[in-house]
């Protein structure tokens, strides 16, 4: 079994402590620079600036702080609070519950993998948020950051303003999703909405794309289910709205270049002009930009990820 540096500071009273035999009463902070499993910390946990820890099936009973340059892997654990995460930190969250909030504050990003995720999660002015396979509580909310998420459940609203990209698969939004001057825009595949939906503001970037549905330019991806309103309004980047299901209006408008939409079931307005006409053309040119997008945001991820595992091995036993 791996042991790890562990220092107890009892907030009130200034002590200082190794283990978990302080006093019950105490409030705690667990700092942690290293690697443990099978324990429960009894209060807050914080990784210090430039520290990694990484944690396997532990719980911890109150909230977690991940400082700068710091990263904290978890995998099979319990966080019974909230989780921050600061300027250029990172947290891989596997198979692993928090209670609390998820905040990301200038990170480097977040990762969650098949992880409950029991309240709003809030991203700004981070690298990205990637989630896969997760239940997200509440809402899901970014600015300026990049968002991505796969085979997952939104209980609320997902709403992006200013990301790099905004990308959605397989993945069920019980409110309403908006996604606003994406930098690279945004993709929504075999996906459900069961608010309104609106895609606006994205500029005329060369790597920028907005594709709801449809089979191309990205290949793989299916119709999106949408329970009110689709707008995509105002972009400047080439836009695909395909195959779906929208019970309430549709409606794109302001789009240059106009809109390609095809195959829609509408059972409201339909006020979506279409560029069918263009379609072959633009989606071969492409298709390549658009089937890197997945591989990029988690190669992102997975780097960081590799460089906190060994950082935090090397930190070694803690009673050694």
């Amino acid at each position: 079994m791996r042991y790890r540096k562990i220092a107890l500071t009892a907030a009130a009273a200034g002590l200082m402590a190794v283990g978990f035999a302080a006093p019950s009463q105490a409030a705690l902070t667990t700092f942690c620079d290293g690697v443990a499993a099978d324990v429960t910390v009894p209060g807050d946990l914080v990784v210090a600036a430039n520290k990694s820890c990484e944690l396997t099936n532990v719980t911890i009973n109150g909230n977690v702080t991940v400082r700068a340059d710091a990263n904290l892997l978890l995998d099979g654990s319990t966080v019974n609070g909230n989780v921050r995460v600061l300027a250029n930190g990172f947290g891989d969250l596997v198979g692993t519950s928090v209670t609390g909030t998820t905040v990301l504050n200038a990170a480097y990003g977040v990762y969650t993998e098949e992880s409950a995720l029991g309240n709003n999660v809030t991203s700004t002015d981070s690298g990205f948020f990637y989630s896969v396979g997760s239940n997200h509580a509440r809402s899901v909310t970014s600015t300026n950051g990049e968002t991505f998420i796969e085979s997952g459940w939104v209980s609320r609203n997902l709403a992006t303003t200013g990301d790099t990209l905004t990308d959605v698969y397989d993945t069920v939004i019980e409110g309403t999703y908006s996604v606003t001057g994406a930098e690279q825009g945004a993709i929504l595949c075999l996906s459900e909405v069961d608010g309104d939906a609106t895609f606006s503001g994205t500029p005329g970037d060369m790597q920028a794309i907005l594709q709801i549905g449809a089979s191309a330019p990205l290949t793989g991806c299916g119709f999106n289910v949408f329970g009110g309103d689709l707008s995509v309004t105002d972009n400047m980047a080439e836009s695909y709205v395909s195959d779906n299901v929208v019970r309430g209006d549709l409606t794109c408008s302001g789009n240059t270049p106009a809109t390609v939409a095809e195959n829609n079931r509408v059972r409201g307005e339909d006020n979506c002009e279409s560029a069918m006409a263009a379609a072959s053309a633009r989606s071969s040119m492409r298709s390549d930009v658009a089937a890197d997008r997945k591989a990029e945001v988690k190669a992102d991820a997975e780097a960081r990820s590799e460089v906190a595992e060994d950082a935090a091995e090397a930190a070694g036993p803690a009673f050694s």
